[in-house]
């Protein structure tokens, strides 16, 4: 596969994939797979067009974004494809419908069939949809796919849906939709130490992710190529401090732990919730609860 992080004109005819693909749930998937059968039939170039930052976050729209851009061009990377253009959201910006459409996608990418999911919008202020695009096609003779969308537990797969749930703590629901355990990507950074002196050493770990949902999680901890079960609190520790007076902080418990990784990059994987963060009267009241939720782990 071929990275690319501007536009150049592709030696052969392919088959193109947009979105944004935040998080890559089931709906993604789809889109792809589609993406790959068609070029493998037709004997197209696979491409998938993404764009960055994510258009939301351009026009200045609050959004927490499932995942990170190093995340999106990590999984896309994996998937079978001979092309990926990751490109500056800028550079389209300010193109029409129509010209997104015969210079980008028809005159650069040499696009025979074009694979969308089912709000696919395009070119300035959203203008183009479906039925312009049909309109391309007619006279441009390329193929559209509109993959058809996925539901689970009753509700149509969408990123903003899967933010919301994540947001919520509903972290079984959110990982059905992605079909894989949420997790946000750190660095292990210095902590208080207060963890070592209760007898539960934490790692306390500094992430560029946008949805960390606060409450007490079964995790798992990815460092190197090996994944060890954790309890992680995602809060402000308000048994020690007064509301206000700390910043958010992700400590992360692994029982029979003694390593010390300060600066490791680690990934941390959220399996489910077991409960809200709590303030406790007593250190000896926390310690007794911690002692509660690891026996709740699949250790």
């Amino acid at each position: 596969m071929k990275f690319r992080s501007r536009l150049e004109k592709l030696s052969g005819p392919s088959a193109v994939a947009i979105g944004n693909f935040d998080g890559f749930h089931a709906g993604h998937k789809t889109i792809i797979e589609t993406l790959q059968q068609t070029a493998c039939c037709e004997k197209l170039l696979a491409v998938v067009l993404t764009f960055h930052p994510h258009p939301r976050l351009y026009f200045n729209h609050p959004i927490q974004l499932i995942s990170t851009d190093r995340q999106r061009r990590d999984t896309l990377s994996r998937q079978q494809l001979d092309y990926l253009f990751f490109i500056d959201f800028n550079s389209v910006v300010g193109l029409s419908a129509h010209d997104f459409v015969r210079d980008f996608l028809l005159d650069t990418l040499r696009m025979k069939v074009l694979v969308i999911g089912e709000d696919f919008r395009f070119g300035r202020s959203r203008e183009g949809d479906l039925a312009h695009l049909h309109r391309e096609a007619a006279t441009a003779h390329f193929k559209i796919m509109q993959s058809a969308p996925v539901k689970i537990d009753g509700c149509r797969v969408a990123s903003s849906l899967i933010r919301k749930k994540l947001a919520a703590g509903a972290i079984r629901e959110a990982n059905r939709m992605l079909e894989k355990p949420y997790y946000i990507d750190g660095i292990v950074e210095r902590g208080a130490g207060r963890g070592k002196t209760m007898g539960f050493p934490t790692i306390n770990i500094a992430t560029k992710n946008q949805i960390l949902p606060s409450g007490v999680f079964h995790t798992r901890v990815e460092i190197g190529n090996r994944q060890f079960v954790s309890l992680t609190n995602i809060g402000f520790a308000p048994t020690f401090h007064a509301a206000g007076e700390v910043a958010l902080k992700i400590e992360t418990h692994i029982p029979g732990f003694q390593r010390t990784i300060y600066g490791k990059r680690i990934r941390l994987f959220f399996i489910d919730k077991i409960r809200e963060e709590m303030e406790f009267t007593s250190v000896q009241g926390l310690v007794e609860q911690i002692r509660q939720d690891i026996a709740q782990l699949s250790i």
